[in-house]
């Protein structure tokens, strides 16, 4: 019994060292004979407590499963697992959700009876909050989309199947529920738009083209044939293979947008296409915009910036001295002004007479007048007045807005076939009809009593009225222009001219937007809520780094305010030995718009520096530029601390322990030699064993002194020359005699003695070499290369084992990682040998990495660069 508690203290001695949260309880009271601090942290006690029983030590566990657990563990002797569980611990005075996951470990005697359970605990809390922000995250998005009447779409491209949420269904206007068929989906395109989404799916689930997908096409209804516009953007997701198993994405109605903007274009050419003269300038006189017409009559190239020119260009010298002295001065802001004045052609400065109307612009949010408009008619003949009433008939014949004709008494002469379905009217019906008979009884009012009496004063007119529809009584809100058209000879009026647009879809487009900015302000109100509600301090900035959102939790720990944080005066609290570092990384960031992760420390609102994880990612448009930074700072001012008292216990242990194993090796070193000198060969074989096994534990010792080292910036490099080759091929020749089983192919492509630390870069070639053998129990062969880079040496060593996942490849060279599964953890180690080998490589100049498929095999590579000697 005295050895077995002697392998207990041990034991103990190692537990209470172990970074792990664990405790001992020994008898069926469970009594606590041992809680490292990790535990005791866990608990929120103190080392008091140990030698009490369980529950008295941590009365909050009453009413818990985990006494009876623990008792159920200590009868029958099975080990218990838990994953995530929830406990309720008592901090702050009040008890707290906590999750972990843990184990129950029975230990026995020699007489295989229990005589204690081994506790451990890793908190998951963190990891399982976060999973539940997320799940709420993604039901936000849910019913943003919902609310944003969005539809969601996923492709199952190898089985050509289609998951469609209900509102998709209905913007392709299919019926019925379940998976749909590609090719039905196919069906619900316009027939001219099919050829082009099928080949932008096709090119999306193409590995080399990225993924993306972003189109905009009709769809068409199978019941009532309706017919959509989508806009409909996604992302297909490959296989290790490059097989795209996924592509989903969300598909908008955007027929309204479509509807709109093509009204705008209609408006513009018709503008553009006004045989009148038409600007806008600001109240300075410089030109904004300028019809071509304008540009025409004016002598403007099509090519030439209009924002570039001003009246001084257009008037001579007189005239510009009247119309700003006299006419802009007369300009009324709800009528605006009307009169005759003398423009100037400049290229031919030619002076050319014309009736202008001028309007003053307003600012629709402040009523702050901002520019003029400017409608102007050549009078200079009527032979050009002709060419353009001809040129306007063209144009009205085949517009899409309302465009009637009628004598000067309103009598009916024309309306265009989108008048006419605008209106209700039949076509038979046109000439006998009359234009006050359908506008609205206001509208016709106004007609006769203001717009025709202005019509005949000035020849134009524009302004909002309203239609009258002649079968349903539908009021219809429009803009409308009317012109006087004059007869050739006599300039007597003969006829009003008139153009409408309707303005119902842009109403409802407005209400629609309204709609939207309200759910908008209200999104942005919960993002706001939910950023204040993490622990961590969120922060955002705008593409040149400076900071112009941060949250509340910045008020617990900073001693300045938000408002003094923003842009660079955050900067102020930063610790003067981490300043260079963290700009330089920062602005490293902001050049190349890579991911920002660092860690530096922050001075508290006591004046003390605490060490602060920041990490910061860019949001990116369509054409990758950066449209903004987000970030958090994560306190680690405990893990520091924590990491710090773990090095140095390291340290300590490290060296505490190598004197004793190096001794224990040349006790059995010497045994050995005894043993077979006196023919004892079993017992040698024994002996030797036992030093393979010392030989083991002195290679871990040295793997935590080099890991202490590194973390203190310890670890020593010597620059010697030597060969590098005869370097590789000195640890084959080890390797060779250790593991008989395997062959090292190799192909040395690097020639010639180099500068460098060899020692170290022995170890970091045993490491990947041992590594391969280590974890290609089924196979036999290695291959060993070396390339020659010019300025680097590129070293590569291929197993053919295990392998390891895609997700896990970059986390292999972290301190103490280990990759989890059933066959990794068959192989022993602390996790160490790659960490090293890896901070080994970087302060060398170089770059370490791996690629792995699972369970064919890995290739390790690292390049270090160097100063060639040629031999």
């Amino acid at each position: 019994m005295a050895g077995l508690y002697s392998e207990e203290d041990l034991f103990i001695s190692f537990a209470e060292a172990s970074p792990t949260p664990t405790a001992l309880y020994t008898g069926k009271d469970l009594i606590i004979a041992m809680a490292n601090p990790g535990m005791l942290a866990i608990w929120g006690k103190d080392a008091d407590i140990i030698g009490k029983p369980l529950i008295d030590a941590v009365p909050e566990l009453k009413g818990q499963p985990f006494i009876g657990l623990l008792k159920e563990v200590y009868t029958n002797g099975i080990t218990y697992h838990a994953k995530e569980d929830k406990a309720d611990l008592l901090v702050d005075g009040k008890l707290q959700p906590f999750y972990f996951n843990y184990t129950y470990k029975p230990l026995k005697n020699t007489d295989d009876q229990i005589y204690a359970i081994i506790h451990t605990a890793i908190d998951v809390t963190e990891l399982v909050l976060a999973r539940l922000e997320i799940t709420k995250t993604q039901e936000q998005l849910t019913f943003a989309l919902s609310a944003a009447g969005i539809g969601t779409w996923d492709l199952d491209p190898i089985h050509n199947k289609v998951i469609w949420n209900a509102r998709c269904r209905e913007l392709f206007g299919f019926p019925g529920d379940g998976m749909i068929a590609y090719q039905d989906v196919l069906s619900c395109i316009h027939p001219q738009d099919v050829a082009s989404v099928n080949h932008a799916v096709m090119a999306a689930i193409e590995l080399k083209n990225g993924g993306q997908y972003d189109i905009r096409y009709r769809t068409v209804s199978k019941v009532g044939q309706h017919l959509r516009w989508v806009h409909c953007k996604g992302k297909a997701y490959f296989n290790e293979n490059g097989i795209a198993y996924r592509f989903a994405g969300t598909a908008q109605d955007i027929t309204e947008e479509v509807k709109s903007r093509q009204r705008e274009q209609q408006l513009l050419s018709l503008i553009n296409q006004n045989t009148d003269h038409m600007s806008v300038a600001d109240m300075k006189g410089n030109l904004i915009y300028m019809n071509r017409a304008g540009r025409q009559m004016l002598g403007v190239n099509a090519d030439t910036d209009v924002t570039t020119l001003s009246a001084h260009d257009f008037y001579t010298t007189s005239e510009l001295k009247r119309v700003q002295q006299y006419v802009i001065n007369e300009i009324d802001t709800e009528k605006g002004w009307q009169g005759t004045i003398r423009l100037m052609n400049r290229i031919t400065k030619e002076v050319i007479p014309c009736h202008v109307s001028y309007i003053l612009i307003k600012d629709l949010e402040t009523g702050e007048i901002i520019g003029r408009g400017a409608s102007a008619r050549d009078l200079r003949g009527e032979i050009k007045a002709k060419a353009e009433l001809q040129r306007l008939a063209t144009i009205v014949d085949i517009s899409e807005d309302f465009c009637n004709y009628c004598d000067i008494n309103g009598n009916t002469i024309y309306i265009n076939d989108a008048g006419i379905n605008l209106i209700g009217i039949d076509k038979n019906e046109v000439s006998s009809s009359n234009m006050f008979a359908y506008h609205s009884k206001a509208s016709a009012t106004a007609m006769k009593e203001v717009i025709i009496p202005e019509l005949l004063r000035s020849g134009k007119w524009s302004g909002t009225l309203e239609l009258l529809h002649q079968q349903s009584g539908a009021i219809i809100p429009i803009h409308k222009q009317l012109f006087i058209i004059r007869q050739d000879i006599t300039n007597e009026p003969i006829a009003i001219a008139g153009i409408a647009r309707d303005l119902r879809p842009e109403i409802n487009a407005r209400k629609a937007m309204d709609y939207k900015n309200v759910q908008l302000h209200i999104a942005i109100k919960e993002l706001e809520f939910l950023a204040n509600s993490v622990p961590a301090v969120v922060w955002s900035s705008t593409p040149s780094g400076k900071l112009d959102y941060i949250n509340q939790r910045w008020y617990e720990k900073a001693p300045i305010g938000i408002g003094q944080a923003l842009g660079n005066g955050w900067a102020d609290t930063l610790h003067p030995d981490d300043e260079q570092r963290a700009w330089k990384a920062w602005k490293e960031s902001l050049t190349t718009g890579n991911p920002y992760k660092i860690e530096f420390r922050l001075k508290d609102k006591q004046g003390n520096y605490r060490w602060w994880l920041v990490q910061a990612l860019a949001l990116t448009d369509e054409k990758g530029r950066i449209i903004k930074w987000y970030g958090t700072n994560t306190d680690i001012n405990d893990q520091k601390e924590l990491e710090r008292q773990k090095d140095n216990f390291l340290g300590v242990a490290s060296h505490e322990l190598k004197t004793p194993v190096t001794s224990i090796k040349a006790y059995v070193q010497v045994m050995e030699k005894m043993f077979m000198k006196a023919g004892d060969d079993k017992n040698a074989l024994l002996l030797s064993k036992m030093g393979t096994q010392v030989n083991r534990l002195n290679n871990l010792i040295e793997d935590l002194l080099d890991v202490t080292k590194i973390n203190t910036g310890r670890l020593k490099f010597n620059d010697e020359l030597f060969d590098f080759t005869a370097m590789v091929e000195d640890v084959i020749d080890e390797l060779k005699h250790i593991s008989g089983k395997h062959e090292f192919t190799t192909h040395f492509n690097f020639k010639g003695a180099i500068s460098g630390d060899k020692e170290r870069i022995y170890q970091v070639v045993t490491n990947l070499l041992t590594n391969a053998v280590k974890y290609s129990p089924d196979a036999s062969s290695i291959m060993v290369y070396t390339e020659d880079h010019g300025n680097e040496v590129q070293f590569c060593v291929q197993d053919f084992g295990i392998g390891i996942s895609r997700n896990v490849q970059d986390k292999v060279f972290e301190q103490f990682y280990r990759v989890s599964g059933t066959r990794e953890h068959t192989f022993p180690g602390l996790g160490l040998g790659l960490y090293i080998s890896s901070e080994i490589v970087k302060h060398l100049g170089g770059r370490i990495w791996v690629s792995s498929v699972k369970g064919k095999g890995s290739i390790f590579c690292f390049a270090v660069p160097v100063k060639k000697h040629i031999s």
